[in-house]
């Protein structure tokens, strides 16, 4: 007969041992989704995503594009007339489309508006970098502050640097739409600044061509002989400056008259760099009357009249 005090202690022993096999196995298991847990949250070598690197987009001034990407690069010159300065001044703001897959930049002090080969460039009033982004386009305001109408109907070329880089012919930039980079590619205004950029020399020679061609056979030798005669702008200028008879824009008006067959109340009279504009009211049959009483006519595109002095 078994004592049953005795089978109650190895029933307990049995028991425990039964207990901490289930602990352990327990302890095994936690064990291994620990490790599984583990393994999942940490990616392999194959898992990890690939480093991407961004693309380098090239920079480069104006100047350092090819002929191709600068035909890409396209500008807009609008000029607004600034009445809270004497003497007729215009300011000059400029948008620029950048086409190209470079980022483009512009040294802002480089911008210059040019009148003609002899004459004195008007520059810039900005400095710094502008810089533009592939396919944006930024707007530059007050570009120029200086400008005057005669800019904008006669000869005149907008450039960055110099002539080698041309931006557009200043004509009509004073008009709703501006001027813009498609205007270098209008014949009218081709021939009139070529005439104008060129040497006094070759412009002289040039004109008594096209006179003796294109002139009847009676005025041949009088468009001779005033080609042959005119003074360059250069010496105009000169002379203006050495001489001034005119002083008032009254005294413009009245040597003006004669020569746009009209009466002096009928004109008006807009100070310029070394004179006045001087047209009829409400027109752009303009001419300029120098210090010096030389009264000079711009070219006109719309009939093809090239740059002449009247007297």
């Amino acid at each position: 007969m078994v004592n049953s005090e005795s089978y109650t202690v190895v029933d307990l022993f049995i028991h425990q041992i039964l207990w901490r096999v289930q602990m352990l196995k327990k302890m095994v298991i936690f064990g291994l989704l620990a490790l599984t847990m583990a393994g999942c949250g940490s990616p392999s070598a194959t898992d990890k995503p690939e480093s991407t690197s961004s693309v380098e987009i090239a920079s480069k001034y104006y100047h350092q594009l090819d002929k191709k990407e600068q035909s890409m690069v396209f500008f807009t010159f609008k000029a607004v007339a600034d009445d809270s300065q004497d003497g007729g001044k215009y300011i000059v703001d400029m948008k620029v489309r950048n086409g190209t897959k470079s980022q483009l930049k512009f040294d802002l002090s480089k911008f210059i508006l040019s009148t003609s080969n002899t004459g004195t460039p008007i520059k810039s009033v900005k400095h710094g970098d502008l810089t533009i982004a592939p396919m944006r386009t930024k707007t530059v305001t007050g570009l120029f502050d200086s400008a005057t109408a005669a800019n904008f109907n006669g000869v005149g070329e907008f450039c960055y640097l110099s002539r080698d880089f041309l931006l557009a012919y200043s004509y009509g930039a004073d008009k709703t739409a501006g001027a813009t980079t498609d205007n270098l590619k209008v014949a009218s205004l081709i021939v009139q600044n070529k005439a104008t950029t060129q040497k006094p020399s070759e412009s002289a020679v040039n004109t008594q061509s096209q006179a003796a061609t294109s002139a009847p056979d009676s005025e041949t030798s009088q468009q001779t002989s005033q080609a042959s005669t005119q003074p360059t702008t250069q010496q105009s200028q000169a002379s203006s400056e050495s001489v001034r008879i005119v002083n008032s824009a009254e005294q413009a008006m009245q040597i003006a008259a004669p020569f746009l067959n009209t009466t002096v109340n009928a004109l008006r009279a807009t100070p310029v760099d070394d004179g006045w504009q001087v047209g009829p009211k409400m027109t752009y049959a303009d001419v300029i009357v120098h210090y010096n009483g030389r009264v000079f006519s711009p070219a006109n595109p719309a009939t093809g009249q090239p740059d002449h002095w009247l007297n």
